[in-house]
């Protein structure tokens, strides 16, 4: 009997060994893993700021390339159709709205994830609705995109799912 009991307890030290080796090297893992998410979270701030100006110079040299045009003004009575100006950039909206004899009303700025086709500044909502009639020379809200950094939070980021210790 008295040998089993020495038998179970070397099998029973050398399972204790052997798990204390993989939990050490789980560890190791995991703070590798966590040093990797900083990493990445430090280049995509840098990413993020490196759209950001990008953009900024590209804005810049489109604004230097477009020749100043002067647009010849029109009265236009009654109801008309409201142009579409959705992924327009402000400016160009503007323009279209006064030509079909239409205002800029109420211009509000919208900080988001911007979908796809849509810049910083332009356009993503409009009211009136495209299509739909309203008086000659009355207002159209118009809402336009902007500039803003995003970043996965960090609670529901896709690096999380790699480093949370479980």
């Amino acid at each position: 009997m008295e040998v089993k009991l020495e038998q179970r307890l070397a099998e029973l030290r050398a399972e204790h060994e052997s798990g204390q080796r993989i939990l050490e090297d789980i560890e190791l893992k995991i703070a590798e893993l966590e040093n990797r998410k900083k990493s990445l979270s430090e280049t995509l701030l840098r990413i993020s700021g490196a759209i950001d100006l990008l953009e900024e110079v590209l804005e810049e040299k489109e604004s230097v390339k477009e020749p100043e045009t002067t647009i010849r003004t029109r009265t236009i009575t009654g109801s008309v159709e409201v142009p579409n100006v959705i992924k327009q950039p402000l400016e160009k909206a503007i323009k279209i709205l006064e030509e079909a004899g239409f205002t800029a009303g109420e211009i509000v700025e919208q900080k988001s994830v911007l979908p796809i086709g849509v810049m910083a500044g332009d356009i993503l909502r409009q009211e009136p609705k495209p299509g739909t009639n309203s008086p000659a020379g009355s207002a159209v809200k118009l809402v336009v995109a902007v500039k803003g950094k995003f970043l996965p939070s960090e609670r529901n980021s896709l690096c999380n799912a790699f480093s949370d210790r479980i």
